[in-house]
């Protein structure tokens, strides 16, 4: 009667229909819908201040109907249904209770399985509220804290925190930065065709701000490094909503509210990364091909082309934005930023004139304002720069320069909004040279097709001539010169060959000498049942297959010069690969499909020199899963684990169903990884239930309070992801 007097109190003083799962402080380390590699997070995480064994408390009346134990995801889970139809989830656990503890042990006991996913009996184990029905622990992660998710009777995990829960916070979302998007070929921001990113400044009133206004033509949406903290810890949580407005009109809106998990691959499409932590992540306040969850709203997409239906149009001249982000709590902060929507200025001409020193220019505004015309001459390629006064002539402007020939033109024309722009040029007579101009061609994948990057190490007097094949990309697509030394263009997949492609540059410096250069790479095209061959090696073919792609997309393939030197047990079998492709255009991940040799696992660069195995073809049905771009390499791993000896620590009690001291193996294996289904163990010549802890790097023995003390006998045999086995026997005592 006492304690469910404290559990009503405590309920109520809440106002609150479930009980909170600990007891104790409500402190978070992670938020509902935060964003995970690959996923939506789909609950909450509570902390537990580094501890293991806390007891998890039932919400509500109901009964457990599912147990399970992985090596990795949620590690140790329990689901409660809820007589309600709703189901609390309970992950990362140390351990169960009493009964689902010893269910669980002797299940995978007899079934000779350190793993187990286990359908219980309707109202077999009923709980009632408050009732202790597991532990927390640090299966699957790595710190200690309890994994919380509420899902509705269709299965949808949905936020806690808005519906059931409240929180102790009075800490306002933090706003770092916001990202400006342009969103087709056309469009600049500042001058430039590419997304540019902007730090704000932090104001009063929780309020952030970007100082110069923003210079935009064409069609564009935002992105926002934005995060939330409960205090108590630098935790960087999602917020519960965030709302675009432009001109105090609602452009797009987002709530974490709830998402099936249909949908939780969908984060890939929510989400530019700059960088590491979530400083580096930046929101997407649009929607991608492919976002259906419905708990966002609006386009998010603005625009000054009159007639188009993509987005929100909007008027030349001046507007306001701001961004309103909200937690739980209700704190909220704001970001506050300006732009102009207007044509950027036109350079009509600029031309060296071959028989005299003198340069020609006229830039115009297509807005019908004034315009702001600066040239000038360097006389060493780009290196100095030095201003040429500029006089009227008619409709153009004129000046004099100091170099017949071989002298490089940077001509500036500026609006009366600030927006300008800038256009390098020169006029040489040709030299009957070949190979005098070094370029370097770098092709890359983005969403909607290929990127090519040209770098020359002279200054070309005018944009290069372009050739994919038989196609000239001058004549459909829009070449960007970044600098006197930098070119950019995006064309679309359908100039891209399945296979080899040859992309070949020309054109001529600003002293006359030519430029001649050929690269090329390896694409697949990708669409919905796209398979595409290719030679890894001479011996060995790789099957590039898509499952499902949004639309089209394309793989580049290329060889690169990087270090494939292992650990000691691993033997390069291919050259390294960089394998880039655009993850938001998949749904599902690309599949390598290959026949290489037994032992041979494809291996991607994490860091510098350490490489991890994503996979071993013969061991696994033939294929891969081909998740990230990379660079990866084939590799045979030739050593079986190691096993080094027996340990201990000492764990809470939990259930009381285990000891409460705790027996592992230590394990080295530092090539394809261990296989954490291959474990067995025996004591005394009787197998016993182990399980592989990758994040620790060893083989945990759980051994049952009812097992018999006394100097015992240890056998454990693992294998590595290659199949190389060992096997280790050891003698220990148990007290």
């Amino acid at each position: 009667m006492v304690c469910a007097l404290v559990i009503s109190i405590f309920t109520n003083s809440y106002g609150e229909i479930y009980l909170w799962p600990l007891h104790g402080e409500r402190l978070l380390s992670s938020s509902f819908s935060e964003y995970r590699d690959g996923h939506y997070h789909a609950g909450i995480d509570l902390r537990t201040s580094g501890r293991i064994g806390l007891p998890c408390l039932a919400v509500g009346d109901g009964a457990v109907y599912r147990l399970k134990v992985a090596p990795g995801g949620y590690g140790k889970a329990l689901y409660l249904k809820l007589d309600d139809g709703r189901v609390a989830v309970y992950a990362h656990l140390h351990a169960f209770e009493y009964r689902l503890d010893s269910l669980v042990y002797y299940h995978r006991l007899e079934r000779k399985a350190s793993w187990c996913d286990l359908s219980l009996p309707d109202e077999r184990f009923r709980f009632s509220v408050g009732d202790t029905i597991c532990f927390t622990g640090t299966t699957g992660t790595t710190a200690p804290h309890l994994h919380f998710e509420m899902r509705d009777g269709e299965g949808r995990p949905f936020n806690p925190i808005m519906e059931l829960y409240s929180v102790p916070d009075d800490r306002p979302p933090i706003i770092s930065g916001l990202e400006v998007i342009p969103l087709s070929p056309g469009s600049v921001v500042n001058g430039s065709p590419y997304a540019e990113r902007f730090l704000l400044r932090a104001s009063r009133g929780n309020a952030y701000v970007l100082d110069d206004t923003l210079q935009l033509d064409g069609r564009f949406a935002f992105g926002l490094s934005v995060w939330d903290e409960q205090g108590f810890g630098r935790y960087a949580l999602a917020p519960l909503s965030v709302e675009f407005f432009v001109d105090a009109d609602t452009l797009y809106s987002l709530r974490n509210t709830l998402f099936s998990y249909t949908q939780t691959d969908e984060i890939i499409l929510e989400y530019d990364l700059h960088g590491e932590g979530a400083a580096g992540r930046y929101l997407l306040l649009y929607r991608r091909p492919g976002t259906s969850r419905s708990d966002r709203s609006g386009p998010g997409v603005i625009h000054s082309e009159k007639g188009g239906t993509a987005g929100r149009y909007l008027e030349k001249g001046m507007h306001e934005a701001r961004i309103t982000v909200r937690d739980a709590a209700g704190n909220a902060a704001q970001a506050h930023f300006t732009f102009v929507f207007h044509d950027y200025p036109v350079i009509e001409t600029a031309r060296k004139l071959v028989a005299a020193d003198e340069v020609v220019v006229r830039g115009v505004d297509p807005d019908g304002g004034s315009v702001t015309e600066l040239l000038f001459e360097s006389p060493d390629g780009g290196g100095r720069w030095e201003p040429v006064t500029l006089e009227p002539m008619g409709a153009f402007r004129t000046g004099t320069t100091t170099r017949r020939e071989g002298g490089l033109y940077r001509f500036i024309v500026r609006d009366d909004e600030g927006a300008a722009r800038e256009h390098w040029f020169a006029a040489p007579k040709p030299v009957d040279l070949g190979g005098n101009v070094f370029c370097e061609c770098i092709p890359s994948v983005v969403s909607d097709g290929l990127a090519i990057r040209i770098v020359t190490d002279r200054a070309l007097a005018e944009n290069p001539r372009i050739t994919l094949g038989e196609h000239v990309l001058n004549d459909a697509c829009v070449v960007h010169r970044l600098d006197a030394w930098t070119f950019m263009i995006h064309c679309g997949t359908d100039v891209v060959v399945d296979g080899v492609n040859i992309l070949s540059v020309s054109g001529i410096d600003y002293r006359g000498y030519p430029l001649r250069a050929y690269s090329a790479f390896r694409a697949v095209r990708l669409y919905t049942g796209a398979r595409s061959r290719f030679p890894a090696t001479d011996s060995l073919d790789m099957n590039i297959e898509a499952s499902s792609v949004r639309g089209e997309a394309l793989c580049l393939i290329r060889e690169i010069p990087v270090p494939v030197n292992g650990s000691g047990g691993l033997n390069p079998v291919s050259p390294p690969l960089a394998i880039e492709f655009p993850v938001d255009r998949l749904p599902r991940p690309l599949r390598v499909v290959c026949e290489p040799a037994p032992n041979v696992g494809l291996f991607r660069l994490e860091k510098e020199t350490e490489w991890e195995c994503i996979g071993v073809p013969s061991r696994e049905g033939g294929s891969v899963i081909l998740a990230k771009p990379g660079t990866y390499a084939f590799m045979a791993d030739g050593l079986p684990p190691y096993l080094e000896h027996v340990a201990f620590d000492t764990i809470p009690r939990g259930s009381g169903f285990f000891r409460t001291t705790r027996y592992y193996v230590p394990v080295r294996e530092d090539e394809s990884g261990v296989d954490p289904y291959s474990a067995v163990a025996m004591i005394n010549d009787r197998e016993v239930v182990c399980e592989w802890d990758a994040l620790r790097e060893r083989l945990l023995i759980p051994v049952p309070a009812a097992f018999p003390a006394g100097m015992v006998r240890l056998h454990v045999e693992l294998s590595d992801r290659a199949g190389n086995r060992s096997a280790g026997d050891f003698g220990f005592m148990i007290e």
